[in-house]
């Protein structure tokens, strides 16, 4: 749009509706040229589910957690996400490791530490009074929380003692990759958002599903036994869980909902 046919807007003669119609093509024949571009990307990375899977998967993230995750965890379904996320092999490749799938590493959780994140996430949401839509969503992104270790060596994953430096770089990465192998599956934007940010700490996420499962996350980790370190009771793993609250690491009123949570089943039982 010329200086000259902006001028001519202030035509009297000229009917609103005109002016407008003008002003429109105006804006679209600049904007186009300089989102076109951006618009491509978002569209040729854009992975679509079909909606009847994704009512499944849905089911199975609330009934049949084990086999959602089993769905995912196959070499050759790995390998797959791996051809249409390669920058799982740059992050990887930064830190020294050669890209493999290490299908154990979540055989040896899934039925302990992602069963009970599982289980404690869905019960915070349900304490929280979340919607039947963020339950499932919880539910699916705490089952996949850790899918990125899929691809952290064995004897980094498990190291019997405390990791170097440049190891727990590498195990920080799990959430990243995790995020980067699941979007090309087609998954749930929001659960995806929860592999990726449950390790962030509270004060730098507005995400309340995203802090609930690093809430349960935290609280799993504590209580259960590790091959590094021995299991804790629930007063010490809260007595630390506060701390990291007071760090701004964990969500105060979540880590709050959760003690309530323990304390009234106790009481029940």
């Amino acid at each position: 749009m010329k200086v000259q046919d902006v001028q001519k807007l202030n035509n009297i003669n000229e009917t609103a509706s005109a002016q407008a119609a003008k002003l429109r093509y105006g804006f679209g024949t600049y904007a186009a040229p300089r989102v076109q571009e951006d618009l491509y990307s978002l569209t040729s990375n854009l992975v679509k589910k079909n909606p009847i899977e994704s009512v499944y998967e849905k089911f199975l993230a609330k009934y049949n957690p084990n086999a959602l995750l089993e769905k995912y965890m196959s070499e050759d379904a790995v390998n797959k996400m791996l051809e249409k996320a390669p920058i799982v092999n740059q992050i990887l490749a930064e830190k020294g490791v050669q890209p493999k799938a290490c299908i154990d590493n979540l055989k040896n959780i899934k039925n302990s530490h992602v069963k009970t994140t599982v289980d404690v996430a869905v019960a915070l949401a349900d304490e929280m009074n979340l919607s039947t839509e963020d339950k499932q969503i919880v539910a699916l992104g705490s089952i996949f929380h850790d899918f990125g270790k899929i691809m952290i060596p064995e004897e980094v994953l498990n190291k019997h003692g405390k990791l170097s430096a440049s190891e727990r770089s590498i195990v920080d990465t799990h959430s990243q990759i995790g995020y980067e192998l699941l979007k090309t599956t087609g998954m749930d934007s929001r659960a995806l958002a929860i592999v990726r940010n449950h390790h962030r700490s509270a004060s730098m996420t507005n995400d309340v599903l995203s802090k609930i499962v690093s809430v349960a996350d935290v609280y799993s980790a504590l209580t259960e036994e590790r091959p590094y370190k021995a299991k804790m009771s629930n007063d010490d793993a809260f007595t630390i869980m506060k701390a990291f609250v007071e760090e701004g690491k964990l969500d105060g009123q979540i880590v709050d909902a959760l003690y309530n949570h323990l304390e009234n089943n106790e009481q029940a039982a």
